[in-house]
């Protein structure tokens, strides 16, 4: 029997492994390896974003997890953080989180969510809803602005009231 994915609100305990999850999932790919290592930031969760973060877990221990930080004055979250441990990749843990990340989003009250995110992310968002806007410049190279309209995808009334 596969064991079945749990999503929870993170907690302030879950910050060393989310942060040790977020630093083995960057290093992953290979790329930026020695300025990943001297950033402390590749290895940090800050604790004033735990409200925002939700945790997936695979028969009990840490698999991914996802920031979605509150929406701005344009009714826009930002999605902050994704990362799934590599081990996971390709087992659908990473739809799982943005759904609920999204879900998230919507219930207070979002309309829009963006994410910047590199070229191998591309895919993913893109069979998403996500289309690209734009690029940002982060603290390596280049990367893609990506957006999503939530009320396409999860429909709105005649009154422009979201629903899940």
């Amino acid at each position: 029997m596969t064991p079945q994915l749990r999503l929870r609100p993170a907690s302030p305990e879950d910050r060393d492994a989310l942060g040790a999850l977020k630093l083995r999932s960057s290093l992953a790919w290979g790329d930026h390896i020695d300025e990943l290592l001297a950033l402390p930031e590749a290895r940090q969760v800050p604790a004033a974003h735990l409200p925002f973060i939700v945790v997936a877990e695979l028969a009990g221990k840490v698999v991914g997890f996802a920031t979605i930080l509150p929406e701005n004055e344009d009714f826009q979250a930002e999605l902050e953080d994704m990362f799934v441990a590599p081990a996971a990749w390709r087992k659908g843990v990473g739809r799982q989180l943005l759904d609920e990340a999204e879900s998230r989003a919507v219930a207070r009250g979002a309309r829009f969510v963006r994410v910047v995110a590199g070229e191998r992310a591309r895919p993913f968002y893109e069979a998403c809803g996500y289309r690209v806007i734009g690029t940002a410049m982060t603290t390596f190279a280049p990367a893609l602005e990506m957006h999503k309209d939530l009320r396409q995808t999860r429909g709105a009334r005649p009154d422009g009231i979201l629903y899940p």
